[in-house]
């Protein structure tokens, strides 16, 4: 039973490690593809400064909204309902 749990989280920590490795990669590539896109958008003939302009104020409101859904509001409400939901439940 003792040899088995000891698996168990061997093949917990490998898959925890994959996940985050998997996540790195993945990061860097949308960076790349990020850098790769505005060099491309701002080099394009007829896009010019309006258009960078248009672009930058997009980018503002994209991040401003990035920002709020990744500092942890979304895991504080479902922790908040599923909370709320054991109460009701017992």
């Amino acid at each position: 039973m003792l040899k088995r749990m000891a698996d168990n989280r061997g093949t917990k920590k490998e898959t925890f490690m994959q996940g985050v490795i998997t996540l790195i990669f993945s990061q860097i590539l949308i960076k790349i593809m990020g850098l790769i896109y505005t060099l491309y958008l701002t080099n394009r003939s007829g896009f010019g400064d309006k258009g960078n302009g248009i672009v930058a104020a997009g980018y503002q409101i994209y991040a401003m909204l990035l920002t709020i859904s990744s500092i942890g509001v979304p895991n504080a409400i479902s922790k908040l309902v599923s909370e709320r939901f054991a109460l009701r439940r017992s």
